[in-house]
């Protein structure tokens, strides 16, 4: 388990392992600075400089700005002397309830402030370094004493189209104080963005501050190799080894990479525990410094021995000519100063629902087209406990994110709004719809809560990265339809898988999103119903076809905001009609198994055989079903057969039917010699019952009943004549 062992660390000291005493007074005063420029046209260019003063130390003296078009041992090829720019800006690290001037910080905790100066020079296209320095960067926890040298580059050769490049740097943000306080113990990130002109690609790296051209600032050596230390208390010897890094590593000397010693967690258990080293955690994409501070040289007077500095270089890329090139750089350098904040805890990260809370990053994912509400809660831990210290937060954002176009975009992306700033719980929201053009957008942005704790107030620093995605999401269900036999249908639903609401900006309300809705087919494809313009259909392909959905929002963003699915409807093979053959009063099926046997539309019985035995007079039909790998189809019925039984006509009678062929299928029906009960039947060529009539008393001597087929379609029918001892069957052709 990782613990924190003060015990061991005041070993440590005494082992001068720790950096312990006060190494230098800070006399100089000179924690660092950063140049940055702007293209005025005509390869006129207006370079800042930013140079950043511990309060305690005397007024600079003028600085120059030399200009080099060549490698680091030419001469300037020109010079310039920078001017000083406004007023001198004071940073803002202690709380308000402090009664300090302007510049000045509680005892051993002293302010910083920041000089702005400005040159214009005219740089013809080349390789320019452009540089100032100052013999007065005071030695520090992790450096020792040299020169301040501040540089920036600029490529701005020709295109090849005769054209010099002309280039804005990167502009690093203003909020981000050059000199900050951290609390001991307590987990701190750093956010060091940088804001672009010009639409170059930029990527950030830890650097060393640079004492002259090329020449980094000396790195000092934080401890003295390994130790093994015994450990107080138990009743068992218990010895902490700690071997250091080997020689260049991590460890062995203070580095860009590893800038502030962090401390040791401890390994093991007893009787041998092992000391390691924590890291520091760069993050390139967020531009974010994360790390816990586990050293501090406790009251020994002196700041000096828990300062420590820091680079951030941003390296600026464009592509010229199909090449990508480095087209310049700039770097920043940050003086760290770790000081005992009493326990004072910094403000939560701020959460948010349904986003990705990384060490760093709050990340958010909203989609285009759809209306999405944010809420962010800021809290801190010590308002929390109780008693409560009942601290109030500050928050900072982008003053013009709702405006910038990198940013909202004046509505294009959404807004946001913040309430209760400075108290105890401020809120935020963000009301997001983002437009169509919107998609693939990475928007991203600092956002700082410092709490007002004295004399140092408690900070979280967070980036806020807001990712855009296509926010469209017609399905079509099922997903996966089952293969369909010949003639059967199936029912497709469109559904909208997305946040079913438009913001109206308007009456700042939302609403429910109408839809509409237009179904297609693959050319070739069929099964279409006659309307295509409802949410749900209906389809009986014949053929294996892809059915399309375009959903169409009808309020809000409705350009460029529908969404188009499919789905593919598989149609298995036909099953082929079965054929029955006849032998006397046998019937057989052409199909083996699978069959069901019919018997004047009506199913017999059991019959399921490939053969049956006809008894009965009457339309036999046979339907077959067929399995598959896919699954079973049923066949169409097969043509109707039509048996007579042994039943003849009765005796002495006689049966006319006319006219036959019927035009308009009225008919009439003429039985002579009937004496018993006779029920008149008209089946068609399937077997169907369409009429029937019953004579309860027949005149022997002459019975006329007329018969209507004219709502029945053209085509053959059968008359059955049917007495309790004979049947008499006749055909009837309906024109």
């Amino acid at each position: 388990m990782k613990k924190h062992l003060p015990f061991f660390l005041f070993l440590l000291m005494l082992s001068g392992l720790l950096p312990g005493g006060v190494r230098q007074a800070w006399a100089t005063q000179f924690v660092g600075g950063d140049l940055t420029y702007a293209s005025l046209g005509s390869n006129q260019y207006r370079v800042t400089l930013h140079y950043y003063q511990d309060c305690s130390g005397v007024l600079p003296n003028p600085f120059t700005l030399a200009c080099r078009n060549g490698a680091c041992g030419s001469t300037a090829t020109l010079t310039a002397p920078l001017v000083q720019q406004g007023p001198i800006e004071t940073g803002n690290p202690f709380c308000a309830a402090l009664s300090v001037t302007p510049c000045q910080g509680p005892a051993g905790l002293p302010n910083y402030q920041v000089f702005t100066y400005a040159a214009t020079v005219t740089l013809p296209p080349g390789q320019w370094t452009l540089s100032t320095l100052s013999a007065a960067r005071p030695a520090m926890t992790s450096t020792a004493a040299g020169d301040l040298y501040v540089e920036a580059t600029l490529d701005n050769r020709n295109t090849g189209a005769g054209a010099a490049v002309a280039n804005n740097s990167p502009q690093f943000a203003a909020p981000d104080g050059p000199v900050q306080y951290v609390c001991w113990q307590q987990p701190t990130t750093l956010t060091l963005p940088a804001t672009e002109a010009d639409g170059d690609s930029l990527v950030y790296s830890l650097a060393a501050p640079l004492q002259a051209c090329n020449t980094p600032v000396t790195y000092l050596t934080p401890s003295n190799g390994s130790v093994l230390a015994p450990i107080a208390g138990g009743s068992a010897p218990c010895f902490f080894a700690f071997s250091g890094v080997p020689s260049g590593g991590i460890g062995s000397v203070y580095s860009s990479a590893y800038p502030i010693q962090l401390g040791l967690d401890t390994l093991g258990s007893c009787p041998m525990r092992t000391g390691l080293l924590r890291q520091l955690r760069f993050n390139a994409q967020a531009r974010t410094i994360s790390f816990t501070p586990g050293i501090y040289n406790a009251p020994n007077g002196s700041i000096s021995a828990n300062r420590y500095q820091l680079a951030m270089l941003v390296t600026e890329y464009r592509r010229i000519n199909g090449v990508r090139r480095v087209i310049g750089t700039v770097r920043r350098e940050i003086t760290l100063v770790v000081a005992n904040c009493n326990g004072n805890r910094p403000p939560n990260p701020v959460a948010v629902g349904g986003s990705i809370n990384l060490i760093d990053t709050t990340r958010i994912v909203v989609r285009t087209c759809s209306y999405t509400r944010v809420e962010l809660n800021f809290t801190d831990p010590d308002n929390l406990l109780m008693p409560s210290a009942n601290q109030h937060l500050t928050v900072t954002m982008p003053p013009n994110i709702n405006t910038d176009a990198t940013l909202f975009g004046t509505g294009d992306v959404g807004t946001f709004t913040l309430t209760g700033n400075g108290s105890t719980n401020p809120r935020g929201v963000f009301l997001f719809q983002p437009s169509p053009t919107a998609e693939g957008r990475i928007i991203r942005f600092n956002m700082k809560i410092e709490d007002d704790a004295c004399p140092i107030k408690g900070v979280q620093n967070r980036v806020v990265d807001i990712r855009i995605f296509r926010g469209n999401y017609a399905v079509i269900m099922p997903f996966v339809p089952p293969p369909l036999c010949q003639g059967a249908s199936m029912v497709l639903q469109g559904q909208i898988l997305r946040s079913d609401s438009v913001r109206n900006f308007t009456t700042n309300t939302s609403q429910l999103q109408p839809y509409a809705y237009q179904w297609t087919a693959t050319a070739g494809g069929n099964g279409l119903p006659a309307a295509t313009n409802t949410r749900n259909i209906a389809v009986n392909p014949t053929v294996t076809t892809r059915y399309y959905l375009r959903v169409t929002p009808t309020q809000g963003y409705t350009t460029g905001c529908g969404d188009t699915t499919s789905v593919l409807v598989r149609v298995r093979p036909g099953v082929a009609t079965p054929v029955i053959t006849r032998n006397g009063q046998t019937l057989t099926s052409s199909y083996a198994t699978g069959n069901q046997w019919y018997l004047n539309g009506q199913p017999i019985p059991g019959a399921t055989g490939q053969s049956i035995a006809a008894t009965a007079s009457g339309i036999y039909t046979v339907q077959t079903v067929v399995a598959g790998p896919s699954g079973s189809c049923t066949s169409p019925v097969s043509a109707p057969l039509t048996v007579l039984s042994a039943l003849r006509p009765l005796p002495g009678s006689s049966l006319s039917v006319a006219p036959n062929p019927t035009p308009d299928g009225r008919l009439r029906v003429t039985l002579n010699g009937y004496n018993q009960p006779v029920t008149l039947t008209v089946l068609d060529a399937l077997g169907r019952r369409v009429i029937e009539a019953q004579l309860a008393a027949p005149n022997p001597q002459g019975t006329t009943q007329e018969l209507n087929l004219s709502n029945g379609s053209p085509g053959l029918y059968l008359l059955q004549v049917r007495t309790a001892t004979s049947l008499e069957i006749r055909r009837i052709v309906r024109e």
